[in-house]
């Protein structure tokens, strides 16, 4: 079991590490980014999103969280795995603006500093893999403030190459599915090998979810390479 964890640690890292060359200029990615951004400025408060302090659960190397912090919120990144933590910090030191905050920290186990302080939160595709889905929507919730806005995406199926290169084919043509080879072939191989139970979730399992943890669904739809991901925007019911 000793052995399996730390298999499973390289693994997260070395996905960790190889993410940003994935994903930095892939579109649809860049899309899902600018979903995810819009979002949020609909639950910036009316003092503006220069107030918004806004939480990256599970944030990685800090993809997302940088992005945010570009457009002008206050951003705090968590992750399980501190050595993604120390590439995203390092990351900020290099970049020479001040960004976002780094903490090695599972919103699931362990108590957050400034609980109910967020303003908002972002989750991506963070709830079909952690092996505690209960508790890391309870973390969530405990994170925002009352009334305080989330946003959510999780995997509805498994990243099938060829199934999901079809789909897009069909949809936006054969140049799009090629280039979402990108993204699908290292996702694909990096599932093989990882000991995790996935969770793909129906729509209204997702609701159910968010609904259960304490959540208003206020809007969802599909979203990314042919519709592999559910997005969902809530807000903390009191």
């Amino acid at each position: 079991m000793a052995i399996r964890r730390v298999i499973e640690r390289l693994l997260a890292v070395g996905y960790g590490l190889t993410y940003d060359a994935v994903v930095r200029g892939f579109g649809p990615f860049e899309a899902l980014l600018d979903e995810v951004a819009g979002f949020l400025a609909r639950s910036a408060p009316a003092s503006g999103r220069g107030s918004m302090k806004v939480l990256d659960v599970a944030c990685g190397t800090g993809t997302a969280a940088f992005r945010l912090a570009r457009e002008g919120y206050t951003v705090v990144g968590l992750d399980a795995v501190g050595h993604l933590v120390e590439v995203a910090q390092k990351k900020r030191g290099a970049g020479g603006t001040p960004g976002p905050a780094f903490r090695h920290l599972d919103v699931a186990r362990d108590p957050l500093p400034g609980a109910e302080t967020f303003d908002a939160l972002v989750s991506m595709h963070t709830l079909y893999w952690h092996p505690a889905p209960r508790a890391l929507l309870d973390g969530c919730r405990r994170a925002l403030k009352p009334g305080g806005h989330a946003v959510f995406l999780t995997s509805s199926r498994p990243a099938r190459v060829g199934r999901t290169f079809r789909e897009v084919w069909k949809q936006e043509g054969f140049a799009s599915a090629l280039r979402a080879l990108r993204w699908l072939v290292p996702t694909a191989l990096f599932e093989m090998f990882r000991d995790f139970e996935p969770r793909y979730l129906t729509r209204d399992e997702f609701h159910a979810a968010l609904a259960g943890a304490g959540f208003e669904i206020l809007e969802s739809r599909e979203t990314f390479l042919a519709g592999i991901s559910l997005l969902a925007w809530v807000r903390k019911r009191a």
